[in-house]
């Protein structure tokens, strides 16, 4: 017998008469006339080389081969059935591994509301937050040793899904004890002021400098940090200011900081989320992405 030529329907045909030990009902049980199953089992008996099934009292009775190819049909049957069968995502019992690739301030800002919600919805979903690495990010994405990217980014390859998060801006934080009292800050107050710096490469100057430069002015660093929270903690028990991202705000505001503007301008930038096309268009993609944007 040459595969090739195999029909898979005949399988259908074949579980169906060894099931019923009678061709009329065989018939029945899949919806196809008596003489269409007549024709099948017909070449069957011929795709086969054997009778398959001999007339008996009330129907029929499978052969020696019949008897072998039973349990082999009903398993190539059943894997088939599983390939195709749809099973909907059920976000209550999933149980999934996730891994996030997020910048520090993405983390912070995130994390607290995101996970509140996943909880609630998905207890069986684990998200595992890393620190983004924008060299190595997109390949992680391909090889799905990462889900989910969030960052700042500008072109990219059309394989990627992309979805804005939301805008972002620079503001001025103080403690509240060591605050201007005002609702501004003033130009002389910020460069005067001992500063905190956000930095992951630990230099001392940043963007900001950079600004400043530009206008040929300067500010004085007097501590460098790695990462927000601890940087917001030291403003907020100190007489330290700091210039930060105003997504940060709320945060800076529980850790008893008052905000500011700055009192000069700066560039805004969007955060997005990055997914591979295939993740996208998954069931679970299309649930995560869903809660983040709703986060």
């Amino acid at each position: 017998m040459n595969i090739n030529t195999l029909d898979l329907n005949l399988l259908k045909v074949f579980n169906a008469i060894y099931q019923y030990r009678n061709v009329s009902k065989a018939a029945d049980s899949i919806g196809l006339a008596q003489s269409s199953m007549s024709n099948a089992l017909s070449r069957l008996r011929r795709q086969f080389d054997d009778p398959l099934f001999q007339r008996s009292a009330g129907g029929v009775i499978p052969t020696t081969r019949a008897d072998d190819m039973a349990p082999q049909v009903q398993a190539i049957l059943a894997n088939i059935n599983s390939m195709i069968a749809h099973k909907a995502f059920d976000p209550t019992t999933a149980k999934e591994q996730i891994v996030i690739a997020a910048s520090d301030l993405a983390i912070t800002s995130l994390t607290p509301a995101l996970i509140s919600k996943l909880r609630a919805c998905a207890p069986g979903i684990t998200l595992n937050f890393v620190q983004l690495d924008k060299q190595i990010a997109f390949d992680k994405l391909d090889n799905d040793s990462t889900q989910i990217v969030i960052g700042t980014f500008k072109a990219l390859p059309a394989r990627f899904y992309r979805k804005h998060l939301w805008h972002d801006r620079f503001i001025a934080i103080s403690s509240k004890r060591y605050s201007t009292r005002s609702a501004s800050l003033s130009l002389e107050k910020y460069l005067e002021s001992p500063h905190v710096l956000m930095t992951l490469k630990g230099d001392q100057t940043g963007v900001i400098d950079e600004i400043l430069k530009q206008q040929g002015l300067t500010r004085t660093i007097a501590m460098t940090c790695a990462q927000f929270l601890p940087l917001v903690e030291t403003v907020a028990h100190s007489d330290l200011i700091a210039t930060v991202p105003a997504s940060l705000s709320d945060i800076a505001k529980r850790a008893g900081c008052e905000t500011y503007p700055l009192p000069f301008d700066t560039p805004g930038w969007d955060s997005e989320l990055v997914v591979t096309q295939k993740f996208y268009t998954s069931e679970l993609g299309k649930f995560l992405i869903r809660l983040i944007l709703d986060t």
